[in-house]
């Protein structure tokens, strides 16, 4: 099909559309045995199930026996987890707060939204994105790619600064790997490659290891949930994508992140959740404007209607559960903040509202 063509843009959008819906789920889970939920099945998490059945014929099959022992016992002693800083280091904002965690899906029933970044730090992208972001006062996670920030190269240099300068302005950072590769496919060595190596990298750089993982593509498998669990890790994964690395323009972005909101709520219930993009594609960045400037839109309208209004959330903190006991593999309840709390936001989001939504200026 000719893909200049009206039709052939339509179906490619299509095709957008499906894989930004599913969230990454088609590659959250393709090894490994299907992972218990901590909570009873639901629609909120149908899109996983059907992942894991479509993903069965994958499947590297079992894993041998002991492996998961082996990998634990080749670990190397756990590098600090947001250490108290040292004189003169650079001051960061606590992710320790959010180690040891249940697996975070981002599903909840109310319109909390967070920003994630993968891919980054990206020197020719990335700060224009902090400005953007500090322009309207949003903090976010940024899973970085380790690879990015290590070695001696000018660009290199460069971008370790922009990890840097990422937390001096109130983000959360995650390890993204080394370098990008999906961990259920590499050997037990390999995988722990990639996860301690990052840590190294990010010591360094830092000052610091973060305690929040974003498995490259998603992927997941039982083997990989224990090698993260054993090093404190919790791992955030998503429910609301846009399909940016597919595309070229802010607009398709937009339009994306727009049909995969309304169908989540309209399927799901869920009206927000954890939104996946990257931070190294500059129509990523246009189009961050575009979605913050669409959720104050909206809210003027559920302003008007005595509804909930969208809640951009600075961190993890409504998403975020303790593992405790539960094993490896454990998915996080939707998030549902304490009554007194939502309300207390809610109350403050109304009253900007009003100035907003009444300004003659608009956004």
């Amino acid at each position: 099909m000719d893909r200049s063509s009206p039709l052939g843009r339509r179906f490619a959008r299509g095709l957008l559309y499906a894989a930004a819906l599913a969230g990454g789920a088609l590659l959250a889970h393709v090894t490994g045995p299907a992972n218990k939920p901590s909570q009873p099945a639901s629609p909120a998490h149908a899109d996983i199930r059907l992942a894991q059945a479509l993903a069965a014929p994958l499947s590297l099959g079992p894993q041998p026996a002991g492996a998961s022992e082996r990998v634990a016992a080749a670990l190397p002693e756990a590098l600090a987890l947001d250490a108290p800083n040292a004189p003169g280091q650079l001051p960061t904002r606590s992710s320790a707060d959010y180690r040891d965690g249940l697996i975070i899906d981002g599903t909840t029933s109310h319109r909390l939204i967070l920003f994630s970044f993968d891919d980054g730090p990206d020197e020719r992208t990335t700060p224009l994105l902090l400005d953007r972001l500090d322009a309207v006062g949003v903090k976010a996670v940024f899973f970085l790619v380790a690879s990015r920030i290590a070695g001696n190269g000018a660009r290199e240099r460069v971008q370790a600064e922009l990890a840097k300068e990422i937390v001096a302005r109130g983000h959360l950072i995650g390890s993204h790997t080394v370098d990008h590769q999906q961990l259920p496919l590499l050997s037990d060595e390999d995988a722990l490659e990639q996860v301690a190596g990052a840590e190294a990298i990010f010591q360094r750089v830092v000052g610091f290891r973060p305690s929040l993982f974003r498995p490259p593509g998603g992927a997941r498998s039982g083997r990989i949930d224990e090698l993260l669990v054993s090093r404190h890790y919790t791992t955030v994964l998503w429910n609301l994508s846009a399909g940016d690395p597919q595309v070229r323009s802010a607009q398709d972005v937009f339009d994306t992140f727009v049909r995969v909101l309304e169908r989540r709520e309209r399927e799901n219930g869920e009206r927000g959740g954890v939104l996946l993009l990257h931070d190294t594609h500059a129509w990523t960045v246009d189009a961050f404007q575009l979605i913050w400037a669409e959720l104050w839109a909206r809210n003027c309208r559920l302003l008007a209607q005595g509804e909930e209004l969208y809640d951009v959330v600075s961190d993890l903190s409504f998403f975020y559960q303790p593992r405790g006991a539960a094993p490896a593999g454990f998915i996080a309840a939707p998030a549902e903040p304490d009554a007194a709390v939502l309300a207390e936001r809610q109350a403050r989001l109304r009253a900007e509202a009003r100035t907003r939504c009444n300004a003659s200026d608009g956004f």
